[in-house]
């Protein structure tokens, strides 16, 4: 159903007139007019002429070489006396065969008018359309949609004129023409709008965004020369298709200065390009460098304004202006590809192919701005900025990709290698320790043989002498096999681990003594308080205080005749103080026996090697001794 709906709605529909011929007539004049309001104020002139039928689309051919001084008519005057430089006013006179297959037509579609000057379009004399923008850069690019019955009462046009007054020496052309109603016309007018006008515009805007991003880029990083490149490029390319897209109203700029921009930025383009081809070979020419920059300069001199008024006409010589550009960018493009074929850059290729292909196009676009090509043709160059815009997204994708890639290996490296350096320094740390280890049984060997030689080995020596004197009694014997094994025992709790602890140290030394001292008959009396941790205390240093309290142990159980002993601590800023206190006899240090005995200097000579110190007080009520340990960083010997 809904097919046969759409079938018949599809044969109900017109078909709009597509006009193929016109008459035209060309009469020579002198400056520029503005269009009369109605035809019909010219109409002995149109009247005068010789109509000449021709077939639509129609074109004058553009002569390459301007027309010389000879070749025009000197005499400044038009048609009513007014003054100006040699014009042409063109009259194309098309007649419109209103049909029943064409149903009411309400709208004129002109693909094109690719021609120089101004345009005017009369229906049955009257005026529907004047263009109102510059003579040479009028909006030739942009089609045109003229409503016929855009006032109350119009009726449709029979005859349609189109007047065109334009500089003698230039190229004219009009395409064919539709005819027809809005409904079955308007899709026709937005398709070549969109293809000539809205996407080659869209893809020079998106490549001018990505050059100003480059630009902001080269800002931050001023070693990449490549993004300012491409900002150029980017300026380049919008400056050069920007012709294409506007003149449907008068441009800020006269004629003359639009020219130059307009074909010098394609230079410009050309040079920018040929650099940054430069950049991705890595292989420059020095000749080929200065022979595009000199044309380049050149050219942007001798064309300006200022300085080529009255020596070139640009726009009569830009046909050949043309020719030599095609001639500079193929010579960069071939070499530009050669280069990077033997540095092995695909991506100079691909810019040096895209490169000549925009030669080949513009070679059509040249053709069809001289009409060698159909008018109704469409102009390649303004899709250029498409491929290259689509050219240098991939360049700068695969150059990110690239970066990525290169910092995702330099980590890869680089957390190698530290992983390498961390298992050397675990290696490194294992051999340290190892040697330390062995290092510390060493000296943990020594300082035992040491210890027991000092102790043990003194005490069986004197035994050893006292025996072959014949001196060793049964009392003296057991004195020195109980000294032999206390010094046994205090080697063997210095090696047990108290963790910097004097407490615990303090407690294995009450353990060991007191079943000596219950035996003789003294009181212990442990008045011990917490204490802060010593952090040098180790087996070593440990001996050394065992050592120094057994032998304050030793000479109260032997000389003191003390029937108590007290032991206390006492914590001062920098210091613990270890306190024995006895109530015997006492002793006089400076008595010579006691001078001259060595437990004492012994005592004094332990304290000393672990940065700490002993006295003692002594009078006829007891004997005190103190050893004074420091907290925090003993002097070591």
């Amino acid at each position: 159903m809904a097919l046969a709906v759409f079938t018949s709605a599809a044969a109900r529909a017109a078909t709009p007139l597509h006009i193929t011929s016109a008459e035209l007539l060309n009469l020579p004049a002198h400056g520029y007019s503005a269009p009369p309001y109605q035809a019909q104020d010219v109409a002995e002139v149109l009247q005068q002429g010789k109509w000449e039928k021709v077939a639509l689309p129609h074109a004058l051919v553009r002569p390459l070489l301007p027309p010389g001084a000879s070749d025009v008519d000197t005499a400044a005057h038009s048609v009513n006396g007014a003054e100006g430089p040699p014009t042409t006013v063109s009259w194309y006179r098309m007649r419109v065969a209103a049909g029943a297959e064409n149903g009411v037509p309400d709208a004129l579609y002109i693909p094109r008018w690719k021609t120089d000057g101004q345009l005017a379009v009369y229906g049955d004399n009257h005026l529907l359309y004047a263009s109102h923008a510059s003579v040479y850069w009028n909006g030739w690019n942009i089609p045109l949609w003229i409503p016929l019955k855009a006032t109350a009462g119009a009726a449709v046009p029979h005859t349609i004129l189109l007047r065109i007054e334009r500089p003698r020496d230039s190229s004219g052309g009009i395409s064919s023409l539709w005819v027809g109603e809005s409904a079955d016309l308007i899709w026709r007018y937005r398709l070549r709008y969109l293809l000539q006008i809205q996407l080659p515009y869209t893809s020079s805007a998106a490549f001018l965004a990505v050059g100003l991003f480059s630009f902001f880029v080269w800002c931050k990083f001023r070693s990449e020369s490549s993004y300012l490149l491409l900002f150029y490029i980017a300026v380049a390319s919008f400056l050069r298709t920007l012709h294409y897209h506007v003149g449907e109203g008068r441009l800020p700029l006269s004629d003359e200065w639009f020219s130059w921009l307009t074909v010098n930025s394609i230079y410009w383009l050309v040079l920018a390009t040929h650099y940054f081809l430069n950049y991705l070979h890595r292989r420059p020419s020095r000749w080929i460098n200065r022979m595009v920059l000199t044309v380049t300069l050149a050219m942007s001199v001798l064309t300006m304004p200022l300085v080529s008024g009255s020596l070139i006409d640009l726009y009569g010589l830009a046909p050949l202006v043309y020719v030599m550009l095609i001639l500079v960018g193929s010579s960069v493009s071939v070499f530009g590809a050669r280069q990077s074929w033997r540095a092995r850059s695909g991506d100079g290729l691909l810019l040096s192919g895209w490169g000549l292909l925009g030669m080949l196009m513009g070679v059509h676009d040249w053709l069809l701005q001289n009409n060698y090509v159909s008018v109704e043709s469409l102009y390649l160059g303004p899709y250029s900025n498409g491929g290259a815009f689509a050219i240098f997204m991939y360049i700068i994708f695969r150059r990110y990709i690239h970066a990525n890639e290169s910092v995702r290996l330099a980590n890869a490296t680089l957390k190698s290698r530290l992983q390498q350096r961390e298992d050397e320094l675990q290696e490194s740390y294992q051999r340290l320790r190892e040697i330390e280890h062995r290092q510390m049984l060493s000296n943990e060997r020594q300082r035992i043989m040491q210890d027991m030689h000092d102790g043990m080995g003194s005490s069986l020596l004197t035994a050893l002498l006292a025996a072959e004197r014949g001196n060793l009694d049964k009392s003296m014997l057991a004195d020195v096999l109980r000294n032999c094994i206390d010094d046994l025992k205090l080697t063997i709790d210095s090696m047990e681990p108290v963790q910097t602890d004097l407490l615990l140290l303090l407690a294995t030394l009450r353990f060991r003594l007191t079943p000596r001292l219950e035996s003789a008959g003294i009181r212990l009396r442990w008045d011990i308080d917490n204490v802060p941790a010593l952090d040098w205390l180790d087996p070593r240093n440990a001996l050394h205080i065992l050592r120094i309290l057994q032998e304050a142990f030793a000479n109260i159980i032997k000389h003191a005749q003390a029937t108590e002993i007290r032991v206390a601590t006492v914590v001062r800023p920098d210091h613990v103080l270890v306190i024995v206190t006895d109530n015997g006899s006492g002793f006089q240090r400076a008595h010579e026996s006691v001078r001259k005995g060595k437990g004492l200097n012994n005592q004094m000579r332990r304290a000393a090697s672990i940065g700490a110190a002993v006295h003692w007080d002594s009078d006829d009520t007891g004997t005190r001794m103190t050893l004074q340990l420091p907290i925090h960083f003993p002097a070591r010997h």
